[in-house]
């Protein structure tokens, strides 16, 4: 093994990791609660609680959570996947049961779930009519309108009276008016006190004068729309670390980061000015100089878009050191401009988190891609060895 190597380092060693920090996910929901400490806290883990595993999110969130808190999925296989977990607290189906096989589980498990289409009702009456009911005795259906953002929801002048076919065939339903902004990151978009307005005048409608069993708040709104609090908030992206608001970062909003995606240089090479690095040529040597290879790359779900001069943060001589992406990311790789930075191969790279005292938000690196952290953390593969702490 060559001397340049640490002592521990084995071939065994992972090269690419994410050190998933369940402290800070706990830390994240508590600044939900502070934002929003009337409401119902419903935290919400689909998609594998947006890369970081469902499983021990949802378990470390149990911990902080108040009785009367829940979790949210989409699709059903994850909420039956989730309750092997989270045995005895709702959880909520938002996008509702697809079918009438569906719909029988949702009622025998005692699902939660949201109703956005008519047809979810005639599944409900369906299955009513045979007899079937909800585990627990009572049905929990939040009902679903669209306020202006036209994706999923019922239109607004038919809410009231599928309102109350649903009170006509359980009068102990408890039912919640649900809704979503389409432009809370936003805040100089009109839109959103538009909606609001909708809500609000249709929640009067429906005698939700308290608002206690009403929903509109998603992370946006959490962080920066007071007003639309109500009873229940369901964050998501803030839970783990980033900012769901344009221009502004996870610690902006006092977040803080959940996922630390570290891998490790493989190889330290020198080139001359004038050469050429990685596929397609597209970055050339200014002057001889020191390039690194780091063992990660879009085959890991490292975004193969993230243009030269993407930051990364070396870990070398027991400190953290700024580098930045020389040329194009490969499936399994990724290079790097070591100017001035005394780097050997096996060191240590942060591509997005915090470690070492340095801090290098998700956030960020999705700016610079053109995208959004969902999609950063979401695309993480199972190459990457998940690391709880």
């Amino acid at each position: 093994m060559p001397d340049s190597l640490p002592e521990d380092y084995t071939l065994l060693s992972a090269h690419s990791w994410a050190d998933i920090d369940l402290s800070a996910v706990q830390h994240n929901f508590r600044r939900a609660r502070e934002l929003a400490p009337a409401s119902r806290t419903c935290a919400v883990v689909k998609a594998n609680a947006y890369g970081h595993g469902a499983p021990r999110i949802a378990t470390a969130l149990q911990e902080v959570m108040r009785p009367d808190d829940l979790f949210a999925v989409v699709t059903l296989r994850e909420a039956l996947s989730l309750r092997q977990y989270i045995a005895d607290r709702p959880i909520l189906l938002m996008r509702g049961p697809l079918d009438a096989n569906e719909m029988a589980t949702v009622l025998q498990q005692g699902f939660y779930w949201v109703l956005h289409s008519d047809w979810q009702l005639g599944l409900l009456q369906q299955a009513w009519q045979k007899g079937l009911r909800p585990a627990g005795g009572k049905l929990h259906v939040w009902l679903k309108t669209n306020t202006g953002m036209s994706r999923l929801g019922m239109p607004m002048p038919e809410v009231p009276t599928i309102w109350q076919q649903i009170r006509d065939l359980d009068a102990g339903a408890e039912l919640v008016l649900m809704s979503h902004l389409a432009c809370a990151d936003d805040m100089e978009e009109s839109l959103t006190p538009r909606q609001l307005q909708n809500f609000k005048t249709l929640a009067q409608d429906l005698g939700l004068t308290d608002g206690h069993h009403c929903t509109l708040a998603a992370s946006a709104g959490i962080l920066n729309w007071p007003q639309t609090h109500f009873g229940i908030v369901r964050p998501g992206i803030m839970l783990y670390g980033a900012s769901p608001m344009i221009g502004r970062e996870g610690p902006d909003e006092g977040l803080q980061p959940v996922m630390n995606l570290k891998s490790r240089l493989i190889a330290v090479n020198q080139v001359k000015a004038g050469d050429t690095v990685g596929y397609g040529a597209t970055f050339t040597a200014p002057q001889d100089m020191q390039i690194g290879v780091i063992g990660i790359g879009y085959g890991d779900g490292y975004p193969r878009h993230a243009p030269t001069g993407t930051p990364v943060v070396i870990h070398a001589r027991d400190q953290a050191w700024d580098a930045t992406l020389a040329g194009r990311v490969s499936m399994d790789m990724l290079t790097v401009d070591l100017t001035g930075i005394p780097a050997l191969a096996g060191d240590e790279v942060l591509l997005w988190g915090q470690a070492w005292g340095a801090s290098l938000p998700a956030d960020r690196i999705a700016r610079l891609c053109h995208t959004i952290a969902y999609e950063l953390f979401c695309q993480i593969t199972a190459r990457v060895e998940y690391r709880y702490r």
